[in-house]
């Protein structure tokens, strides 16, 4: 493979002694000590066209020690890894999601498994609002091939404000039908399996139907989306799937919703475990006013940006080698301050589905 500088590294000529290299996407420096200028010269030449031998005759280097810069600017993440070849299915369409990834992978084939990790795996998404169909967006548009939907709900005039691929033409139609024609357009190959269905305690075995599951995202909020991760939650703890909570809105605040690897993470019992010991409050003091079709104030902008985060936490997942940021905590993003809190869980030693005794800890 030929050596190519990558395309987010900058290089910087602090003086004739000091080059820096610096990563865009990782926002990190590597500065290197140069004695011959002709250094500056080799590193500007590293545009994948040429071999390693062609670099060494060309500058008359001593191979060996190009050798040695080269490994060294490999292990720093400062040259390329992408060779646009077979190794990579449409490359061109994906070329900026494989350069992004590029920074986060220690070598060639350890990005073309990210990479493959990515596109083969098979992630479902419960409910097809405000955030669903947004995440199934940025999913499909990240090179994903294989994603199953399920929702039961047709298209609303109210759904359009904030809801990606519906149009008012699409009202009345099946929320599921419509987003996979729209899913189609950005990837005529994506394999798309339906279920229409609400999720409920039953309703959640049709999943077994589906072969090798890598993710589940939960975006469904009805009754609640405390509810439905209970849910999904266990179906998921049951065989190791993990799973991310796709978060929801409320007074202007947005719920940014924990990433679960089961048996690595506090599970969603954990989560609910820590929430009532906090939240307890005398049940004879309070008086609940049961309100009939209550509608809370929604946002376009303020889903796409969660639906956007939990898009990032699910591609972490399915790369299997970049941690995701919300394991073991959950936020909320206040959309007037545009300030983001997070609260931090710890898995609990008693819990019943991932604690030392847990009937999922296994």
């Amino acid at each position: 493979m030929n050596p190519i500088l990558s395309s987010s590294v900058s290089v910087i000529k602090i003086n004739e002694s000091i080059l820096e290299f610096f990563k865009s996407n990782t926002r990190q420096q590597v500065r290197i000590k140069i004695n011959e200028g002709i250094i500056v010269d080799i590193i500007s030449s590293l545009d994948g066209t040429k071999s390693i031998e062609e670099i060494s005759d060309r500058y008359g280097v001593d191979i060996e020690q190009l050798k040695k810069l080269l490994n060294f600017l490999s292990n720093k993440g400062i040259l390329n890894h992408i060779v646009p070849s077979d190794d990579f299915y449409k490359y061109t369409k994906y070329r900026r999601i494989i350069n992004f990834l590029a920074d986060y992978s220690t070598s060639h084939k350890h990005l073309v498994n990210m990479w493959n990790n990515i596109r083969n795996s098979t992630v479902v998404i419960v409910g097809l609002g405000a955030v669903g169909t947004w995440v199934a967006c940025n999913l499909i548009q990240s090179g994903l091939e294989n994603i199953v939907l399920m929702d039961n709900d047709i298209v609303d005039i109210s759904n359009l404000h904030r809801q990606f691929g519906f149009k008012e033409k699409f009202v009345g139609e099946k929320k599921i039908d419509v987003l996979e024609e729209k899913l189609k357009e950005y990837n005529p190959d994506v394999k798309v399996t339906k279920i229409y269905s609400f999720l409920d305690k039953n309703t959640v075995s049709s999943f077994d139907n589906i072969e090798n599951i890598n993710l589940i995202i939960n975006c469904a909020d009805k009754p609640n989306v405390d509810t439905t991760s209970l849910i999904i939650g266990e179906y998921c703890m049951k065989r190791k799937i993990p799973h991310i909570v796709g978060g929801g809105y409320n007074l202007h605040l947005s719920l940014i919703g924990q990433t679960i690897i089961p048996n690595r993470s506090a599970c969603v019992k954990c989560f609910e475990k820590t929430l009532k010991e906090e939240n307890k409050i005398d049940p004879n003091r309070v008086k609940k006013l049961n309100v009939k079709n209550r509608k809370i104030g929604s946002f376009g902008p303020m889903c796409a940006i969660i639906s956007s985060m939990v898009g990032m936490e699910a591609i972490k997942v399915l790369s299997n080698s970049i941690i995701p940021a919300n394991l073991n905590r959950r936020g909320e993003f206040d959309i007037l301050k545009m300030d983001i809190k997070y609260k931090n869980f710890e898995k609990i030693d008693d819990c019943e589905w991932c604690g030392k005794n847990g009937k999922y800890n296994y």
